[in-house]
């Protein structure tokens, strides 16, 4: 590997898309002891799985979703994806891996006022080397028409659906999700969890969607539950509820 350009890993079926395999990370705390977020960390994910992480707040949800994406660095511990070892990259490769692999949904949708609705999407396919066309994808995610709009001429709900089709247009293995529905009514998180699951069901990429809503559970392929940085526990749900069956 020389830092810029790795071989893109095809799909596998008797291989795990994402492996964690003892994975801690430590934070510099205020005594001279580090705080540990995440401790031991063991688990594996298939390729199209949807998975939903929950725990409470603290947990370390949230910095098991950063070093999946190759946000932050582990402590120790071995993370990989599609085969590629992610926690011994170099900066230069995870800026590949972020731009090939993975796509960031966040609850608040982090869109540019002063671009349009079209304009967002198509600013994160500039830095995909197989994006998808953005008109589609907005279309895909019911948006056709607002294509044109600012971001602040639309809803909650639709910005997040503008934030879905930026992630999706890159046209990644990996969509990860920081709780995309936790400033949304019940009604509109409705909608943007039938669409992620959606994206994973009938697209067959692998969704990562990170809560503090136990309701979720059911309509998980895999729930990873995180409590004060450890894995309580992995479930798989051999027969998961529909979205519109879950009492949110």
């Amino acid at each position: 590997m020389d830092g810029t350009i790795l071989p893109l890993p095809g799909q596998h079926p008797d291989r795990p898309l994402v492996r964690f395999t003892d994975v801690v990370k430590e934070y510099a705390g205020t005594s001279a002891a580090p705080v540990r977020a995440l401790d031991g960390v063991t688990f594996d994910v298939a390729e199209g799985d949807f998975v939903v992480v929950v725990g409470p707040s603290g947990a370390g949800k949230t910095t098991l979703l950063n070093l999946l994406g190759g946000m932050d660095a582990a402590t120790s511990g071995d993370i990989r994806v599609a085969g590629a070892v992610v926690s011994t990259f170099t900066p230069k490769q995870l800026t590949w891996y972020r731009r090939h692999l993975v796509g960031f949904v966040f609850q608040f949708y982090n869109l540019m006022p002063n671009l349009t609705a079209l304009e967002n999407v198509e600013l994160a396919t500039e830095i995909a080397p197989d994006p998808l066309a953005p008109a589609d994808v907005l279309e895909r995610v019911g948006l056709a028409g607002r294509a044109g709009s600012f971001p602040g001429q639309l809803s909650g709900g639709e910005q997040q659906r503008v934030s879905i089709a930026r992630a999706v247009a890159k046209n990644p293995r990996l969509l990860l999700c920081d709780e995309p529905t936790g400033a949304l009514d019940d009604l509109t998180g409705k909608s943007i969890l039938r669409l992620l699951h959606d994206i994973s069901s009938i697209e067959g990429k692998t969704v990562v969607v990170v809560t503090h809503n136990s309701a979720l559970k059911p309509i998980a392929d895999v729930v990873l539950t995180i409590r004060s940085g450890r894995l309580q526990s992995m479930e798989r749900n051999a027969t998961p509820t529909s979205v519109e069956e879950i009492d949110w």
